[in-house]
């Protein structure tokens, strides 16, 4: 995860940010990036985004708020080679939205020069460790803060190469 999560006063959910506004970087992310690529990594995004298409934001401010997020990578020093958003709906049943592969199937296919028996998915969800699964590369998941979830993915047989508390150990246990 790159970005915190917002609590939306509405609704008392916690969700992705809607306005660039809210964007907050998680501490030390956008250095985890710039250390990646300075170990040779290229950095590939693939995120679901469905807030629009639920009515919550425009895709208007999802793509501000994703490049507000690259704003803050590349401050840092970090290079985003690409970045792969599903704007839709689970209920859509898009091939682009995790856990299927079509973001990562387009990354790949953007950035042909990167193999996945070298590539790591770095997630923070169930359908992140499942597409990533379900691809076959390499897998960190960042669970410090969704315990359940851990279990739930272990009891759906789930393996995730490595489990890291946030993405800055994620990085250090890749590099």
């Amino acid at each position: 995860m790159l970005n915190d999560l917002v609590i939306d006063p509405e609704q008392g959910t916690i969700d992705s940010p809607m306005v660039p506004a809210q964007v907050r970087m998680v501490p030390g992310a956008a250095d985890a990036v710039a250390k990646l690529n300075k170990a040779g990594f290229g950095v590939a995004i693939v995120t679901n985004q469905p807030a629009a298409a639920k009515g919550k934001t425009t895709r208007k401010n999802l793509e501000a708020v994703h490049q507000a997020v690259l704003d803050e990578i590349a401050k840092a020093g970090g290079t985003i080679l690409s970045s792969h958003l599903c704007f839709h709906r689970a209920e859509d049943h898009c091939a682009c939205r995790k856990p299927r592969t079509g973001l990562l199937e387009e990354a790949f296919r953007k950035n042909p020069a990167y193999s996945r028996g070298n590539s790591w998915m770095i997630g923070d969800g169930l359908s992140d460790i499942q597409a990533g699964q379900s691809f076959g590369i390499k897998i960190v998941f960042l669970a410090s803060h969704k315990c359940d979830t851990c279990q739930k993915a272990l009891d759906d047989d789930l393996r995730p190469t490595l489990w890291a508390d946030d993405l800055r150990s994620a990085v250090d246990q890749i590099v």
